[in-house]
């Protein structure tokens, strides 16, 4: 008689399916359908940073790169990217990574134990739970007030026997941002516990108003405590490309490696060298994207307040809008599919941690028409 085989999945990708908040996009039947849903910029990527991957392809550029990055893309990373820190940080501060997912991944697997502990804020970008499940790991969430603040005494608090903690900044999907002021009490609770700080950058470059950027790397005394995860998806319109970069302690950057080249390998050289190009020569053209990016935060701003039914705080950074509406009208999974019947497809808050079981994720990265009549069509949705 033959043996039955064994289970089909590991128990970390059981973790993952039973654990996990990122579930599929919701389909809907409707054909006049617009997406305020997806966080991908709708701009193409600028021709400069296109043509140098042609003539990096055309002049060869098709073997394989040195793990741990290009010489040109890491020159170009110290030079521009980073050098406002002012670190005297080196090529062993630095991991090229396929997208700023795999960096996260990289980092999570290269940190944890099962058993360690890991304090995320709520609501946050739901890739860090499956990754922290794949490690066997456990969570605390930990969120802002009312009024946007740090709870800092409750965070001192969780961070007893915690290992990590993650932070996305400026976040998905509030678009809140640190201040340095901030910085300085999170550095404070880093080192007084003995944690490691993840911070997730991705949406470096896209802040707006009186709110400064603030990077992790420019606060004293993270030094070797400190990985900063970024990407050139947002701010340069290369989601497709899959590129990112690690920047931290050369030990933590030696463990991420570790993981990385097992499940990624080294990222292609013609990408790395499209990417120095994007650092080197493309500020203009993220510039006059991050022009029409402010622009649509202000047309998404006026259009929602036309609707009585939320609350929403104006986001500081990234291309999201955080809105609550009143419990009476279900769950966000609820409202969500209600809205993608009506034409308009949103993202439910519940991805982003239990605070967001009524509230919903909008995305401004796309044209104003769409925001326009996207809006509208939940306005209704809301009025129902």
């Amino acid at each position: 008689m033959n043996q039955p085989l064994p289970s089909f999945s590991s128990d970390a990708v059981v973790r993952i399916r039973s654990q996990s908040l990122r579930g599929r996009n919701l389909i809907s039947g409707v054909t006049d359908k617009v997406s305020l849903a997806i966080g991908e910029p709708d701009f193409d990527t600028p021709q400069v940073i296109v043509e140098a991957q042609i003539e990096a392809l055309r002049a060869g550029y098709t073997h394989y790169s040195p793990q741990e990055g290009r010489a040109e893309l890491v020159d170009a990373i110290l030079k521009t990217a980073v050098a406002v820190a002012d670190k005297g940080f080196s090529s062993e501060n630095i991991l090229v990574t396929h997208g700023g997912a795999a960096g996260l991944t990289a980092s999570i697997q290269g940190l944890l134990n099962p058993g360690d502990t890991v304090l995320l804020e709520d609501p946050t970008y739901s890739l860090y739970l499956d990754g922290i499940n794949l490690a066997g790991a456990s969570v605390r969430r930990f969120a802002r007030g009312e009024d946007g603040a740090f709870d800092f005494n409750r965070i001192e608090q969780d961070a007893k026997g915690a290992k990590l903690i993650i932070l996305c900044h400026p976040s998905n999907p509030t678009g809140a941002v640190i201040s340095r002021g901030e910085w300085t009490s999170f550095a404070d609770i880093v080192k007084r516990n003995g944690l490691f700080l993840l911070c997730d950058e991705a949406y470096e470059g896209l802040t707006y108003g009186d709110s400064p950027f603030v990077s992790a790397l420019d606060i004293d005394g993270l030094g070797e405590h400190l990985l900063v995860s970024r990407t050139f998806s947002k701010k340069y319109a290369m989601t497709g490309w899959r590129l990112g970069y690690l920047v931290g302690d050369p030990r933590l950057i030696a463990s991420a490696s570790t993981v990385h080249r097992t499940f990624n390998g080294a990222i292609n050289s013609a990408n790395q060298i499209a990417g120095a190009t994007a650092l080197r020569k493309a500020g203009e053209e993220a510039q006059a994207m991050w022009r029409r990016f402010d622009k649509r935060r202000g047309l998404m701003e006026s259009c929602l307040r036309k609707i009585p039914a939320i609350q929403f705080r104006r986001p500081d950074g990234a291309f999201y809008f955080w809105l609550q509406y009143p419990a009476g009208l279900g769950t966000s999974l609820e409202v969500a599919a209600r809205a993608a019947q009506a034409g308009v497809m949103v993202r439910r808050g519940e991805e982003f941690g239990s605070s967001g079981k009524y509230a919903l994720r909008l995305s401004y990265a796309t044209d104003e028409a769409s925001i326009v009549e996207g809006v509208a069509r939940l306005g209704r949705v809301l009025a129902d």
